[in-house]
């Protein structure tokens, strides 16, 4: 047995030294002549035979009944609770002071058996009564405290400074911003899991996959619980239904359009860097995470058919040229798809694609714009 252990660390370290001088290595190559052996090309074969059976251009029905059916097919797919418990209190911290006039309030809500979700209130004093509403989802980063300008870890520095604190920014502009916590990330990372895997999601997503859920579907009924309490049994602030509206940034956008798909009550969404066929973008990469994947999407619908799901509402696709995920040329060809069935429902303008110039990030400036002019026209116009 010694030998062996000896002959196992010799391998290993002369492979490390191999990566070391020559990168990655394949011990398995050269593969033989002839043969076809990724899992991945598989994949993109089947692709090639994708029917998108609930497609908006092939259906007959009137765009209201199409909505019915498709929205019916993708709850089913996606997991999502249309019967949810009535939100429970756990736990409401005392509110503290961020900023000059700002403040944050954080409740913990039970929609379940055993597991709370933090919501996060940040607003401004005097605050506008009804409160406009801006629901802030955050990307895939440290957690939702970027949204307010927070520091957990040394990355959040620079998530801040290039204006990831939407939050912040909507409470400024006179919004009751509501901060969501998202499963997997920040107070709601996995700490109790035996032999947890890296990824913090994608162990969620796997163990909801034995259930027959899936995770966009499990956040999306989180959003739509929280959306229970502020318009039903919250105690401080009374909420103007009818300016109640979504942002989301990378996984947040993509979490952000499918919530906005199930729950009508959500007036408008603008999702970042997240919009994009989903064969050119979550179906041509590594998935190590879980997000944004639904079982069976691809037999019955593509990003067109659940953007179509949001409208008339207003939605508006914002990304930089150069984003390695969800580059604009992907925003537009979906946007592009997506607006004749606005264009059935007579809301042309209510759909729009927006181009910034970089890559995969913030871009609040770009966020403002696009949100005055198409999502929320009555906003108020504060300065920092």
């Amino acid at each position: 047995m010694l030998w062996t252990n000896l002959k196992v660390y010799r391998t290993a370290a002369k492979a490390k030294i191999l990566r070391w001088v020559f990168g990655s290595i394949d011990p398995y190559l050269p593969l033989p002549q002839n043969v076809s052996l990724s899992p991945s090309l598989e994949v993109a074969a089947a692709y090639l035979s994708v029917e998108r059976r609930l497609n908006f251009q092939i259906s007959t029905k009137e765009p209201k009944e199409w909505q019915v059916l498709a929205r019916k097919k993708l709850i089913e797919l996606a997991g999502y609770q249309i019967i949810r418990p009535k939100p429970k209190v756990t736990r409401t911290l005392d509110e503290t002071v961020i900023g000059k006039n700002l403040f944050k309030r954080s409740t913990y809500l039970r929609t379940n058996l055993c597991t709370d979700i933090p919501v996060h209130l940040i607003y401004e004093k005097p605050i506008h009564k009804p409160c406009p509403v801006f629901v802030h989802l955050a990307g895939s980063t440290s957690g939702v405290h970027i949204g307010w300008g927070g520091i957990k870890v040394p990355i959040d520095h620079q998530r801040v400074a290039i204006g990831g604190d939407l939050a912040r920014q909507a409470a400024r502009r006179g919004y009751l911003a509501v901060a969501i916590e998202q499963s997997g990330y920040g107070e709601r990372a996995e700490r109790l899991l035996w032999k947890r895997s890296k990824n913090r999601t994608i162990d969620n997503a796997n163990h909801l996959l034995l259930l027959g859920r899936s995770l966009v579907g499990v956040g999306a009924s989180d959003i739509s619980a929280v959306l229970d309490w502020l318009l039903g049994t919250n105690s401080c602030f009374a909420i103007d239904p009818d300016r109640l509206f979504l942002f989301g940034h990378s996984a947040g956008g993509t979490l952000a359009q499918y919530a906005t798909a199930f729950d009508t009550r959500i007036k408008g969404v603008l999702a970042s860097g997240s919009v994009g066929p989903i064969i050119e973008t979550l179906g041509s990469r590594g998935q190590d995470s879980g997000e944004g994947i639904v079982p069976g999407f691809l037999e019955w619908f593509d990003s067109a058919d659940l953007i179509a799901l949001i409208g008339p509402r207003p939605f508006v696709g914002l990304s930089g040229h150069a984003d390695h995920i969800f580059p604009f040329s992907g925003v537009s060809k979906v946007i592009k798809e997506a607006e004749k069935f606005y264009i059935s429902l007579g809301a042309r303008e209510a759909i729009q694609a927006v181009e910034a110039n970089g890559k995969h990030q913030y871009y609040s400036n770009k966020t403002w714009e696009a949100w005055e002019k198409w999502i929320d026209p009555k906003m108020k116009k504060n300065s920092f």
